[in-house]
């Protein structure tokens, strides 16, 4: 059986912002040479998200209409009230890069921490316009995601 175990980092530049990774992860798979088998693509942030769906303006656009009327960033939410929130602060509790409550509540409704795709004849078994997606859920920052593969 081989296996490979990698790290992407990015680096993202805004909120909703949608990195593809399908090609590092292609090419992650022919170093791998797995032939028959499955790629796990996670994300170590729960404020960030890995999502299969087509590489298209119009969704990205879409989707930043939905998630910003279902969950604007200024509305109260008790994550960002600072005298009720005292676990798992790690950032200066003055500065506004705690107050994500959003973030943190579109990443729970996406389900959204990996994505597992089947590998035949060493590709990746994606629809015909699917692409691999790490989707930025709070602010620009470096980002790590984890990538498993495993087959034969």
């Amino acid at each position: 059986m081989n296996k490979i175990h990698k790290l992407i980092k990015v680096k993202t530049k805004a909120f909703l912002e949608f990195v593809d990774l399908t090609d590092q992860i292609e090419e992650l798979i022919k170093l791998s040479k797995v032939n028959a088998g499955m790629v796990m693509v996670f994300s170590k942030h729960t404020t960030g998200a890995i999502r299969i769906n087509e590489k298209e303006k119009g969704i990205v656009k879409d989707f930043t209409e939905f998630a910003t009327k279902f969950l604007p960033a200024d509305k109260y939410y008790h994550h960002n009230d600072l005298t009720e929130r005292t676990e798992n602060l790690v950032c200066d509790p003055n500065a506004s890069d705690c107050l994500n409550g959003h973030s943190h509540l579109l990443h729970l409704m996406m389900g959204a921490t990996s994505e597992t795709i089947a590998i035949e004849d060493g590709k990746l078994m994606l629809g015909t316009w699917q692409k691999i997606f790490f989707i930025e859920l709070d602010r620009a920052r470096p980002r790590e995601i984890i990538v498993k593969i495993i087959g034969e």
